[in-house]
C-alpha cells in the first residue's frame, strides 16, 4: 500500500496583497500663460490660453498667472487681466518691444527661478514665437513639454512601470496634454508628472476664451531685466509682416472654403462672391489646393494650417480629409457642398448640399442678397415710421 499524501495547505493562503504605490505629493502650483504680441498687438491665442488656464486652476484651486513682456504696453496688462488673470508679471524694457528668442528666454528663466516655486503647468501658443520659445525653456528646467495640443486637462495618474522604479506611484494632479497623432486619426494623451512646469503648447483657435470683465482687478509685478551680454548674440534687424486683405481667417465670423472640387482657381473668385454676402467674412481653402498654387498658404485651413473656429463654415468641392477636419470642426455650423454623396465631408458637416457648386452657389449667392435686402428695406422703414 502507498500512503496517502497530505493535502497541501497552500492553495488555502491568501494571496497576497499588492503593495500600494507610492503617492507623489507636490504642492499645487500656479498655472502660467506667456503672452504673445505682434508689436505690441495681443494675440487671440492668448486669451485664449487664458480661458484653457481658469478651467485648470478651478481643478487645482491656484491662481492663474499671466506673464508679458514688451514695452510700454500698460493697456494689454489690463487686458490680460480682464480676461482672467488673477496676477501679471510685466517685463518693460525698450529692448524687449520686439521678440527675439534669447532675450525673451532670459526674461523667462531668471522669473522661473525667481519664484518660490515653479508654476506646476505653463502654457505657449503653437506659433512660431510660442515654438521657439517654449523649448528652450523647457531644455532649461528639464521638463517635458508637448505641442500642439487640442485638449487640457487636471487629473491622478498612477505610473506601474518599473523601468525606473523612482517614478513609480500616483500623481494626483497631472497634466494631461492631448493632442491629435496618426494623421488626425486618433488622440494621444501626454503626460509628463515628474517635474514641474509641466508644458503645453495648444493650437490657436481650439481654446475657448473667458468672456471679459472689465471690473477685474489683479496683482501687477515687474519684473527685472537682467540680460546678459551673450543674449545679444542673436539681433532682430528689422521685422517685416506680410499685409493680408481682408479679414483675418481666425477672425472671421464667416468662412468660404473651397477645395479640389472648385476645379480652378477662378473658383475662388465665385467663393468671394459668397463670402462677400456676410460681414466679418474670409476665404479659407485645402492644402490641396493651396499646393497647387491656386491660393496662397495664408488661406490653408487644416493641420498644417489655420485651425478656425467660425460662427458659420461653407465648405465647396471639400471632400473633408481629417487633415482638414481638424482645422474647422469646431466651427458653430457647417455647410457642405459636394458632388460625391459619399464624400466623408458630409458625416460631420450640419447641413449637405450633393451637386455641383458651380450651380449651387450662384443661387445661395441671389437668395442671400435677396435676403439681405429685404432685411435693410425692413429696417429703413422702421426707421421711416419711428420719426
Amino acid at each position: 500500500m502507498t500512503e496517502a499524501k497530505k493535502p497541501t495547505d497552500s492553495a488555502a493562503k491568501p494571496a497576497a496583497e499588492p503593495e500600494p504605490l507610492p503617492v507623489h505629493e507636490t504642492p499645487r502650483g500656479n498655472v502660467m500663460v506667456i503672452a504673445e504680441h505682434i508689436m505690441g498687438e495681443l494675440q487671440p491665442v492668448t486669451i485664449e490660453l487664458l480661458g484653457a488656464g481658469r478651467l485648470l486652476t478651478d481643478k487645482l484651486g491656484t491662481q492663474l498667472i499671466a506673464v508679458l513682456i514688451g514695452y510700454k504696453m500698460e493697456e494689454t496688462v489690463q487686458k490680460l487681466i480682464h480676461h482672467g488673470a488673477d496676477k501679471v508679471y510685466y517685463a518693460d524694457d525698450e529692448s524687449l518691444q520686439v521678440y527675439c528668442t534669447l532675450t525673451y528666454r532670459r526674461v523667462i528663466v531668471d522669473l522661473l527661478e525667481s519664484l518660490p516655486e515653479p508654476p506646476h503647468v505653463c502654457l505657449l501658443g503653437s506659433t512660431t514665437t510660442g515654438r521657439d520659445l517654449a523649448p528652450r525653456i523647457a531644455a532649461h528646467f528639464e521638463t517635458g513639454l508637448t505641442a500642439d495640443c487640442t485638449e487640457l486637462d487636471i487629473g491622478p495618474y498612477e505610473h506601474k512601470s518599473k523601468v525606473d522604479p523612482t517614478k513609480l506611484g500616483l500623481y494626483p494632479d497631472c497634466l494631461y496634454a492631448i493632442r491629435p497623432s496618426f494623421g488626425e486619426s486618433l488622440k494621444a494623451r501626454i503626460l509628463g508628472p515628474w517635474k514641474n512646469p509641466q508644458m503645453a503648447t495648444t493650437r490657436p483657435g481650439v481654446m475657448t476664451p473667458l468672456k471679459p470683465d472689465t471690473k477685474r482687478s489683479a496683482e501687477v509685478i515687474k519684473i527685472p531685466v537682467k540680460l546678459l551680454d551673450k543674449d545679444s548674440r542673436l539681433k532682430v534687424r528689422d521685422v517685416v509682416r506680410e499685409v493680408s486683405k481682408g479679414v483675418k481667417l481666425t477672425e472671421a465670423d464667416v468662412i468660404v472654403s473651397g477645395g479640389f472640387g472648385m476645379q480652378a482657381p477662378d473658383g475662388f473668385k465665385l467663393l468671394e462672391q459668397l463670402a462677400a454676402c456676410f460681414e466679418n467674412s474670409a476665404i479659407g481653402a485645402s492644402r490641396k489646393v493651396v499646393d497647387l498654387g491656386w491660393i496662397p498658404y495664408a488661406h490653408q485651413v487644416g493641420q498644417t494650417g489655420k485651425t478656425v473656429r467660425p460662427k458659420l463654415y461653407i465648405a465647396c468641392g471639400i471632400s473633408g480629409a481629417i487633415q482638414h477636419r481638424v482645422g474647422m470642426s469646431k466651427s458653430g455650423t457647417i455647410i457642405a457642398i459636394n458632388k460625391d454623396p459619399d464624400a466623408p465631408i458630409f458625416k460631420f458637416a450640419h447641413y449637405g448640399i450633393v451637386g455641383d457648386a458651380y450651380l449651387i452657389v450662384p443661387e445661395l449667392i441671389r437668395q442671400f442678397k435677396q435676403t439681405m435686402s429685404s432685411q435693410k428695406k425692413t429696417e429703413v422703414e422702421a426707421v421711416v415710421h419711428s420719426h
